[in-house]
């Protein structure tokens, strides 16, 4: 049991300050000896004391601070003055109350405020030693760990050819290649020439269509995305040297792109030949992606409305030298007069025989090369045969090329009748001995889209759903349950092609529920 020493009251063993006054309580066996917590005051002052730390003010006589807990050290002043560097670095919230606070709302003080102040009355030493442990410890981990950060970067890191920038060869690489709807084209005189041949001709144009595609990469620096279809005529010597070159026709005009291709197809070399001079056509397909189709679609309809004798979209042909003036032949001078004998009497003068002046020259017409011109030659089978073909509506899609007298047909008609008429028109050319009839029809291309929608139907479990196509448009038949399939097979017809749904006639029937 402990008893205040100033109010007297009773407190348990456990218990350490007086709750009413703060004052440190004693044992009951030292207050029999008459040990006094208040110090005497002999100067008789009642002035506060107060406290160093937390500068509040204590009664006269009281040992411990009622607001922090410090203990009052009876030579106040000099402790005030010289305060512990423990005690002036505490960190805590310093209260400076002015008046004496009653008992009753001072904070309680309690071991635990005694034990913190056994903290903080720590040696400044030891203090500062452990922070600046803390601080080294932190630099420490840290450095560590950055090294193990580099480390690790380091050794996961790619080798110095991996870490080099993509070179412009990752993005795709343009497309140059023929036309696989349209074949390579002879025209001229092929008596007696070699190595003239389809396969020998597309040899040729595989051998060199790098230089084709180093033009073609070029324009796509300044016109990016840009495709293009276009026939190109190279005029071959029986050298096989190309002595000029054409654009005929493009499906994406650009006069850049053109002589760059012009320029590029005259450094071409050809097997030499026992023959006459030849043109031959290249259908040139250049693209950024494989899917050429469409570009050769539009280069098939351009060649089907070319006329025969229309001027190419692009010509280059290399300066030929100036002919040379054909001289024309002098008047021959007049025979001189006889001289009269000296013996005879002069006779009177004889006029001179007139002579009749010799006949202009014919002049005749000279071609480029210097030669005199030959008359024209007559048209190839391809250009008539082709003619033959532009002169039938139904046939204006489909284009011919003959070599020799072996004909081969593409391009496009509307059903298998016109593919007969078509084969029909090219037997009846003249110097035709054969036809190969490559030529597809709107119809079969059509009937293939149907079944293409009718099988993507029947897999999104609309089995009595019927499909069928004209053109671009298709027609939807049938029966459903509901409407949300009628119209979900509307969305999966036009998933399936590139085709409209132009009517859709399926009728909704609900099924039967339990047998009625």
């Amino acid at each position: 049991m402990k008893k205040c020493p100033r109010c007297g009251k009773a407190y348990p063993d456990s218990e350490t300050f007086c709750e009413d006054d703060g004052v440190a309580l004693a044992s009951a066996s030292s207050s029999n000896r008459g040990t006094r917590v208040m110090a005497d005051n002999p100067s008789g002052e009642g002035a506060p004391v107060e406290c160093p730390v937390c500068g509040g003010k204590a009664q006269p006589g009281e040992v411990i601070c009622n607001f922090c807990g410090t203990r009052l050290a009876p030579d106040q002043p000099e402790e005030k003055t010289a305060p512990a560097p423990s005690q002036a670095s505490a960190a805590r919230t310093r209260v400076s109350p002015e008046t004496y606070v009653p008992a009753s709302d001072r904070p309680r003080v309690t071991e635990h405020h005694a034990e913190q102040d056994s903290i903080e009355s720590a040696e400044p030493g030891d203090r500062g030693f452990g922070v600046l442990g803390f601080v080294l410890a932190a630099i420490l981990a840290l450095a560590g760990g950055a090294w193990l950060a580099i480390y690790l970067s380091g050794r996961h890191q790619a080798a110095p050819v991996a870490e080099a920038s993509p070179s412009p060869a990752a993005s795709p690489s343009p497309v140059v290649t023929l036309s696989k709807t349209i074949g390579v084209q002879v025209n001229g005189d092929l008596t007696g020439a070699t190595q003239r041949d389809a396969a020998t001709l597309t040899k040729v144009f595989e051998n060199n269509k790098v230089s084709l595609a180093a033009a073609y990469g070029h324009t796509l620096e300044t016109s990016p995305g840009l495709s293009d279809g276009m026939m190109i005529r190279l005029h071959v010597m029986p050298d096989g040297t190309v002595s000029d070159a054409s654009v005929r026709v493009s499906t994406a005009p650009n006069p850049s792109l053109d002589a760059e291709v012009a320029k590029a197809v005259t450094g071409w070399k050809f097997d030499s030949s026992a023959g006459s001079a030849i043109d031959v056509d290249y259908p040139v397909i250049l693209a950024t992606t494989s899917d050429t189709a469409s570009i050769e679609a539009d280069l098939s309809k351009k060649l089907a409305s070319l006329a025969p004798g229309e001027a190419p979209e692009y010509a280059m042909a290399p300066a030929s030298p100036a002919a040379a003036p054909t001289p024309i032949a002098a008047a021959p001078p007049p025979a001189p007069a006889p001289a009269p004998p000296p013996e005879l009497a002069p006779a009177p003068p004889v006029a001179p025989p007139v002579v009749a002046a010799p006949p202009k020259p014919r002049r005749h017409r000279t071609s480029p090369g210097g030669g005199i011109a030959s008359a024209p030659p007559p048209p190839s089978i391809t250009e008539r045969l082709n003619d033959e073909l532009r002169a039938n509506r139904k046939l204006r899609r489909v284009q011919a090329y003959a070599i020799g007298g072996n004909v081969t047909l593409s391009g496009k008609v509307f059903d298998d009748n016109d593919k007969m008429l078509a084969e029909r028109t090219a037997r009846g050319v003249s110097g035709v001995t054969s036809v190969t009839n490559n030529l597809t029809t709107d119809t079969l291309d059509w009937a293939n889209t149907a079944i293409r929608i009718n099988q993507q139907l029947q897999a999104a479990g609309l089995p009595g759903v019927t499909a069928k196509v004209i053109g671009k448009s298709v027609y939807l038949s049938g029966t459903v349950k509901t409407q949300l399939d009628k119209d979900r097979a509307v969305t999966v017809a036009q998933a399936a092609a590139p085709v409209t749904v132009r009517e859709n006639l399926i009728r909704i029937e609900v099924g039967k529920v339990f047998g009625f």
